[in-house]
């Protein structure tokens, strides 16, 4: 008797431990993504602060942290925003610094905020004679279209995830329920 019972409760118990675990996987990557991001973010700001860090200290530093070209930017940008409004003093001495990491990094990844491939690919187009102000506002574009379809792309992925996870509870709860209306009558 005692058996039955344990293995009764112990199925929805591991279904709901499991659903748990693989509920707090994505959180605990992001987290540690997150993190990622603003232990590079300290490090680049420290180094421009001691005028001790260069392009190739940074992206360095960037694989260390694993930072795509992307997130380079994006940080870079942050702390460019930061030092303008003047959020961050020390930063705001070194305004010229950043700007130049930020020239610097669009010479070595155009488009950055794009693709890869359409990156390559706009690249290519640039030095074509006379087209340069077009593929400028064909980049400007598709960086638009391609952060708004990121954003989407995210959001339907939480859904999904999430909706996995409350169908699987649901079954689990579902079985034991079942379970236990026909262990009940029988």
């Amino acid at each position: 008797m005692s058996t039955e019972i344990f293995s009764v409760i112990s199925a929805p118990i591991i279904g709901v431990v499991l659903g748990i675990v693989i509920g707090i996987l994505p959180i605990l990557k992001d987290t540690a993504e997150s993190n990622w991001r603003k232990q590079f973010r300290k490090q680049v700001r420290l180094g421009i602060i001691k005028n001790h860090l260069t392009y190739e200290d940074m992206q360095h530093i960037a694989e260390r942290w694993s930072q795509d070209r992307k997130s380079i930017l994006f940080s870079l940008r942050i702390m460019h925003s930061e030092a303008i409004s003047g959020e961050d003093e020390e930063l705001c001495k070194n305004v010229g610094t950043i700007r130049e990491l930020i020239e610097k990094h669009q010479s070595q990844e155009p488009y950055s905020e794009l693709p890869e491939n359409i990156s390559i690919q706009l690249s290519g187009l640039n030095s074509t004679p006379g087209v340069k102000e077009q593929v400028s506002q064909l980049a400007a574009s598709l960086s638009e279209l391609y952060l708004s379809n990121q954003k989407k792309h995210a959001r339907q992925v939480k859904f999904t995830y999430w909706g996995t996870i409350a169908g699987v509870i649901g079954v689990f709860i579902g079985v034991a329920g079942l379970y236990f209306a026909v262990a009940g009558n029988a």
